[in-house]
């Protein structure tokens, strides 16, 4: 009710999953194939002052039609792979075309590998192919996501758990105490009883007579005090401590109705929830070795600290690749086709002289215009500061994330210390209470 963003459910950690933005699959979406396609239609109607520019006339016409079909897909290491097919149809009036309406078509293929920035199937596993300076969302860096969300989703179950046993502790404190404050109550009822029921009618007489009667409605009070109890907050993780420290202030149905919050039964059902066993009593001895390397091993806090100490480790790798300038190798190979129609017969004709093909596509399979293209693409940003900003920032990230599990492992000896120390109090409390009774 106070804060629904933060409580931790079995939804969080498939959320973290299927996050488009920084799970695991929005990660690998971008080395998805991407289809892109198009089609432009033109209409156009100019004026020209000089006729050399519209091809010999000065009112030049055209129906100008574009289009465009293409496939990418990027890979491990940074390349990019291409197949694309153009298509143009042109009509227009100039006097010097060979046809008045012609198609040109042709299939590209092209590859561009980067070898400095970017580069890598390290660096595009961390950081992804989109990545900029300090904004890495790669495959590595998504599944280090979910494995911490995954730790946060244990680390509050339990902690769901220790507050379940705490409330069950608590309730049977409650039921120890009610017995105890109840027993009070009725040795109270018979001594003012006893007093009640003298023949003495003296001052001293009425005044022990008032002294009991006093006694009884307090430990009445006790007792009442005890049942229903008080609205004050029970035992619970972190309460005091790691574990929680014994709060033993609210009453049976306080207690009783805490429990079944967290156990997901109805709050109120006309019956009372009562532990049916009594807790058996020994002195507990803990090996302090055993207890710290178990500590250290199965605390998810630690784990979680370890992820993300990865998470930085890997940020500072990907930061360093920013400082490279960008290299890039480009090559392309294409295959042209040119003719009066899109699709015919494939035959050649006879105009102006020479021998053309009448369709486009048909001369474009017999490869008899091929073309290729190689060449170095170089930028480089002069001073580099956000690349540096960047490195310098992951490298104090990964330091932070270091002082944090060492403090946190002081942390866990401190508190398990306190833990190991206060068993070994209560259990002092206990038999010195035991001989007072006695």
């Amino acid at each position: 009710l106070r804060n629904p963003d933060a409580v931790m459910s079995e939804h969080i950690k498939w959320m973290q999953e299927t996050d488009p933005r920084f799970g695991l699959e929005g990660a690998l979406s971008v080395f998805d194939a991407q289809l892109n396609a198009n089609a432009y239609f033109n209409d156009n109607d100019r004026l020209f002052n000089n006729p050399f520019f519209a091809g010999g006339t000065n009112s030049f016409r055209q129906d100008k039609y574009d289009y465009l079909v293409e496939l990418t897909k990027l890979t491990g290491t940074g390349s990019r792979f291409t197949l694309r097919n153009v298509t143009d149809y042109n009509w227009n009036n100039a006097p010097s075309n060979t046809f008045p309406g012609a198609w040109n078509s042709y299939v590209e293929t092209e590859v561009r590998q980067p070898l400095l920035q970017g580069g890598g199937i390290e660096f595009n596993r961390i950081a992804g192919p989109a990545s900029a300076p300090g904004v890495y969302n790669g495959i590595l860096v998504a599944r280090v996501n979910t494995d911490v969300s995954h730790t946060e989703f244990e680390i509050a179950v339990r902690n769901y758990v220790s507050n379940v046993v705490n409330a069950y502790w608590d309730l049977y404190f409650a039921y120890r105490d009610l017995d105890a404050r109840t027993k009070a109550k009725d040795r109270a009822l018979v001594t003012w009883r006893i007093h009640s029921s003298r023949a003495d009618t003296g001052a001293e007489s009425k005044s022990k007579e008032a002294l009991a009667r006093e006694q009884y409605y307090r430990f009445k009070s006790e007792v009442d005090e005890a049942l229903s109890g008080q609205l004050v907050q029970g035992t619970q993780t972190g309460n005091g401590s790691t574990g929680g420290t014994l709060r033993g202030t609210s009453g049976v149905q306080v207690a009783e109705r805490r429990l079944r919050l967290l156990v997901g039964i109805p709050i109120n059902d006309r019956r009372l929830i009562r532990p049916s066993e009594e807790a058996e009593f020994g002195q507990m001895l803990f090996d302090w070795n055993a207890a710290q390397s178990e500590a250290f091993t199965r605390r998810p806090e630690l784990r979680r600290t370890h992820l993300r100490m990865k998470k930085r480790e890997m940020e500072l790798l990907a930061s360093k690749n920013f400082l490279n300038p960008r290299l890039d190798v480009v090559g392309q190979y294409r295959w042209r086709g040119f003719g009066d129609d899109l699709l015919g017969n494939g035959g050649p004709h006879s105009a102006s002289g020479a021998n053309l093909p009448t369709d486009a596509l048909g001369n474009l399979v017999t490869g008899d215009h091929q073309e290729w293209q190689m060449g170095l693409e170089f930028s480089v940003p002069l001073g580099m500061r956000r690349a540096h900003a960047a490195v310098a920032n992951a490298e104090i990230g990964l330091a932070r994330e270091r002082a944090i599990l060492r403090e946190q492992e002081r942390q866990i000896v401190h508190d398990l210390s306190n833990a190991i120390a206060d068993v070994d109090r209560a259990w002092e409390a206990i038999e010195n209470s035991l001989n007072r009774y006695l």
